[in-house]
């Protein structure tokens, strides 16, 4: 199980779990009804109580945030709305959260389940494909059986063009087409149970166009700029001492193109540096008896340009891959993405729609019927 660190970062590498045995109690009050296949899956299953990330701990755009409520904890707060109309019959199958790495995407799925009381069952691409044939749809089968016995629960796949990579791809074979389609089966029969998918992905144009069609809502979660670079330093800075020397604003100026998970980094490195100083300090008074080192470390400037110089961003502007997500965002985002906006980001010009040339038939509705 990947676990998730806080504030914007990729969240893959930090535990943010607050005690195992919780989740173990729940696993357990199911493992005797689980089938094979379910058990291989039981790793991946994180309770809500062990969370303690959630929406207060990530720095996100506020629409991010709402829509995310929306879709997992407005029926939980609002029954009586969903009880009756369009609610009460259908739902959003599910969310796609996409950008660039290490933007906080993992996190943001993490602080939806605390936040909604979910469980999160968590899958990947090497859990979903076996070397024997016919053994990846049972893995699929038993994804959602588990996920309804786990109910209310959040399927979160992680790196998702793994798994739901497009199926016209040359390279992809019979067997993975096989597996979407398993999967897309099962997914249409999830409308009765509380479970909902999220997927997110850095690849999103890669993504099969019917697994697209089940994720209707799509989240950009892009870099940072300058002004949120300096509010995901202050989250993780928030328990470390620091120096007067030392000064966010500035450092976020100087950090263009950092991800999340490259701030986290930076911070790392910095009280690493830190650490490394007071050890060399104690080294030099190790004669000295009534030496002590403070009880609490003070990161310097010093410090964080030791860090600028080791860490560097993981994202520069000519990667392919970012044109590919901003192309991605003008055709399938919501339609802030497909508005123009100035400077550096995503976005498109605005025009209008020609629906008949998008059209798999492309006839003018408005001509009359051939005889």
């Amino acid at each position: 199980m990947q676990d998730f660190v806080r504030a914007g970062n990729g969240g893959k590498n930090a535990s943010d779990q607050g005690g195992d045995e919780p989740t173990r109690s729940r696993v357990d009050d199911i493992r005797g009804s689980c089938n094979p296949h379910e058990t291989k899956l039981l790793t991946g299953v994180v309770d809500a109580k062990n969370i303690r990330t959630g929406f207060a701990d990530v720095h996100a755009p506020t629409e991010t945030i709402e829509a995310l409520k929306t879709l997992t904890s407005l029926s939980l707060l609002r029954p009586e709305a969903f009880s009756y109309g369009v609610l009460a019959s259908d739902k959003l199958p599910g969310l796609l959260l996409y950008g660039p790495p290490g933007t906080g995407k993992t996190l943001l799925a993490k602080a939806v389940a605390k936040e909604s009381q979910a469980t999160v069952l968590e899958i990947s691409g090497a859990q979903i494909y076996e070397k024997y044939v016919g053994e990846g749809e049972k893995m699929v089968r038993a994804v959602f059986s588990l996920a309804k016995k786990l109910s209310p629960c959040i399927v979160f796949i992680d790196e998702a063009d793994a798994i739901f990579g497009s199926r016209s791809s040359a390279g992809n074979r019979n067997t993975h087409r096989e597996i979407i389609n398993q999967f897309l089966r099962e997914w249409d029969g999830m409308d009765d149970h509380s479970v909902f998918m999220m997927v997110a992905s850095n690849r999103p144009f890669d993504l099969d166009d019917a697994v697209l069609r089940r994720l209707p809502r799509r989240l950009l979660v892009d870099l940072p700029v300058q002004k949120d670079r300096e509010s995901i330093l202050n989250i993780h800075l928030k328990n470390e001492l620091l120096d007067s020397t030392v000064s966010l604003s500035k450092l976020a100026e100087q950090t263009p193109l950092y991800s999340g998970s490259d701030l986290k980094n930076l911070c790392v490195a910095a009280a690493l540096a830190c650490v490394r100083e007071e050890n060399e300090l104690a080294a030099s008074h190790k004669e000295d008896k009534d030496f002590k080192l403070p009880e609490k470390r003070t990161l310097t400037s010093k410090h964080f340009e030791k860090a600028i110089a080791e860490i560097s961003a993981s994202i520069s502007e000519d990667m392919s891959s970012l044109t590919a997500i901003r192309k991605f965002d003008e055709q399938f985002g919501d339609r802030r993405g497909r508005k123009k906006k100035a400077g550096y980001g995503f976005g498109t010009t605005d025009g209008v729609i020609n629906e008949v040339a998008v059209r798999a038939r492309q006839t003018d509705e408005r001509a009359p019927p051939a005889p």
